[in-house]
């Protein structure tokens, strides 16, 4: 006898594979929000989790009975990165290492072919390669700006906290936007990344709040946009994440040892996103 069930549930065959690659997907995902340069949106485009998670945004209710067994183990993958990279990163951030950057770059570049075929997936507009041509050079100039602005010191405390959250949900609905490199400029990066990294709710909570704030406001509009410019709106992400992992490549090395750590780390990167894709496309259920 057949059964009904909705389209985002698993099949019992793939139902574990699924839930793993969930579960790792949404802890990149909260790795990436915390990485300096790397973009936790881009990840969610990377992996096709960012219509959903902007449809649970803007229509909570339909998106939870459409999408219940994506959405329970990717939130516990992206709380698990958050925290997980927070105390990393409070570790290695004083150390200005480029390792874990060289890693991302890699992962990144690895899907920019699967980006491009989803793109194209519901057919092409004339205006594909204008929107992806405005929108990396658009993110390039302003990530070249705010490289250029000299680094400020603000003390860490609630308004503060809110002020962060809402910079970073900025990088949660615009794929592409590092909210990382903005903080860092503030003199707020490191305090986050200690106070997230020991569970402090005092910052937790309102950091939160303004990503959830931002989040909400915005993915009405995001989610419209898609639905009626799938095509432009999916060319001007990949601009978004060509411009964001074109900037993040680190430019200086400690040796030339470093450099070639740093160019492995790259390519390992490269071979696991084009592996995870497949595994992705293997263990995707039908209607996603």
């Amino acid at each position: 006898m057949n059964e009904k069930t909705h389209p985002g549930t698993p099949s019992n065959d793939r139902a574990p594979a699924l839930m793993l690659m969930r579960v790792l997907q949404g802890t990149l995902i909260g790795g990436g929000a915390i990485l300096p340069g790397v973009s936790g949106g881009v990840l969610a485009v990377v992996f096709g989790i960012y219509r959903p998670m902007m449809e649970l945004l803007s229509h909570p209710v339909r998106a939870l009975k459409k999408n219940l067994w994506l959405f329970i183990p990717m939130l516990l993958g992206v709380a698990l990165g958050f925290v997980g990279f927070a105390k990393l990163m409070a570790l290695l951030f004083a150390e200005d290492s480029p390792y874990p950057v060289s890693l991302f770059v890699g992962l990144i570049f690895g899907t920019v072919p699967m980006l491009m075929k989803t793109a194209r997936s519901q057919g092409r507009h004339p205006k594909d390669r204008t929107a992806l041509l405005v929108t990396f050079v658009g993110l390039l100039a302003f990530l070249i700006f705010i490289s250029s602005v000299s680094s400020l010191t603000i003390g860490l405390n609630v308004f503060w906290s809110l002020i962060s959250g809402v910079i970073w949900g900025f990088s949660l609905v615009v794929p592409g936007l590092s909210s990382s490199s903005i903080l860092i400029f503030m003199g707020l990066y490191r305090q986050i990344m200690d106070a997230v990294g020991r569970l402090d709710f005092s910052v937790i909570v309102p950091l939160l709040a303004g990503i959830g704030l931002v989040a909400v406001l915005f993915a009405k509009l995001v989610d419209r946009l898609y639905e009626k410019h799938f095509s432009l709106a999916s060319h001007a992400i990949v601009g978004l994440v060509l411009a964001s992992t074109l900037m993040i490549i680190p430019r200086s090395y400690a040796s030339l040892v470093q450099a070639l750590l740093c160019l492995l780390l790259a390519a390992a990167g490269f071979v696991a996103a084009w592996y995870l894709s497949v595994w992705g496309e293997k263990v995707k259920p039908s209607g996603q």
